[in-house]
């Protein structure tokens, strides 16, 4: 129910015919690799806090992409990340600002370690773990891909900020933008995965939402789907 309730949220496609969501369940059932970042030992927030990219089979994750300019958004309730421009070639990931990077922590919403994007407010402020922006650069053009992301947690009281904003954009191998999807945030964890007739060499997410985002379990190199 929680994927099709985000389906009525996603954004039209910028443009690239053939560019849909689909089941994150499908690509769990081929063969994949995935990403889960339980590799590290559990920490609790901050966790390990990374000031260069992440790599590993396949995948460099950091801040932005090489040609992009990290800016700042400020609402209400927070300070976010914003990523302003294209990506250049060679396309390249890069890291933030010492500190306001990338963390992995345990997350109780996984319950495992997760990928914390860091915000302006940096890795030591509890308002800084979860709002700042993140790059997945593949080494290889993805026809399909998915992860798992989680916003906030319920509030059956109702006494939290209204909710934010996740954008997600995704690039192909010359740097251009294949689609955009802007989503209300929901409490949770959200399993998503798209699949494109241009295949997808980086995707970047940002988000407004005051509870901040976590990354886990994404999945690429994915069995081409025949039929």
């Amino acid at each position: 129910m929680k994927y099709l309730a985000l389906l009525l949220l996603l954004a039209t496609p910028a443009h690239a015919d053939g560019f849909a969501a689909l089941p994150y369940a499908e690509l769990e059932a081929t063969p994949h690799r995935r990403v889960s970042f339980d590799i590290l030992p559990p920490a609790t927030e901050p966790g390990h806090v990374f000031n260069a990219p992440l790599r590993f089979d396949g995948l460099s994750i950091g801040e932005r992409l090489a040609g992009q300019t990290c800016a700042e958004t400020v609402t209400a309730q927070d300070r976010f990340d914003a990523l302003r421009g294209v990506p250049a070639l060679p396309l390249g990931a890069l890291a933030g600002a010492r500190g306001q990077n990338l963390a992995v922590a345990q997350h109780a919403g996984f319950g495992s370690n997760a990928l914390f994007p860091l915000g302006p407010r940096g890795a030591t402020s509890r308002g800084g773990r979860g709002e700042g922006a993140v790059a997945l650069l593949f080494d290889e053009g993805q026809w399909r891909l998915g992860l798992r992301l989680h916003a906030d947690y319920a509030d059956p009281l109702g006494a939290r900020a209204p909710r934010g904003t996740i954008t997600l954009r995704f690039w192909d191998g010359a740097g251009r933008l294949i689609a955009e999807q802007a989503l209300r945030a929901v409490s949770g964890v959200v399993s998503m995965a798209w699949q494109s007739d241009v295949p997808i060499r980086a995707l970047t997410i940002v988000n407004t939402d005051p509870g901040g985002i976590a990354v886990d379990d994404i999945l690429y190199q994915t069995a081409p789907a025949t039929g």
